[in-house]
């Protein structure tokens, strides 16, 4: 991948993608009782707290990290957009399918999901322009 248009149109959707993690597995990893309040979770238990800490916080952080790793090493970035599709493909995917067969209350689950499938198209998009 060059450092030409197409290659910054790339690095910048994994930077954006970054910062995004980021941001989510900061909040986590501090508060993990937050994703409880966002989308009606209730914790029976310390064990609850530590898997979304460890999940939502630790889990997003490392890809976040390996997202802006790329983003900064063009050799590289193929290889992150193909993790960013396959993660939020599935993400997304079985999202979708929470909602077909769970329902769901408020607009958010299936507009969240709409936004990581778009996101996994784009990234498959990109990965596949890619030398």
């Amino acid at each position: 991948m060059n450092g030409g248009p197409r290659g910054r149109l790339e690095r910048g959707f994994l930077a954006l993608g970054a910062l995004v993690l980021a941001a989510y597995a900061v909040a986590f990893l501090f508060s993990p009782a937050l994703l409880g309040r966002l989308v009606g979770l209730a914790f029976e238990d310390a064990n609850a707290l530590v898997e979304i800490r460890a999940f939502y916080g630790g889990l997003e952080l490392g890809i976040a990290g390996f997202l802006a790793w790329a983003a900064l090493r063009p050799a590289h970035a193929r290889s992150a957009l193909l993790l960013f599709a396959f993660a939020f493909g599935a993400a997304g995917a079985a999202r979708a399918w929470g909602v077909a067969e769970f329902g769901f209350s408020g607009p958010s689950q299936p507009l969240v999901a709409g936004i990581e499938l778009a996101g996994a198209a784009a990234a498959l998009l990109l990965a596949r322009r890619s030398p």
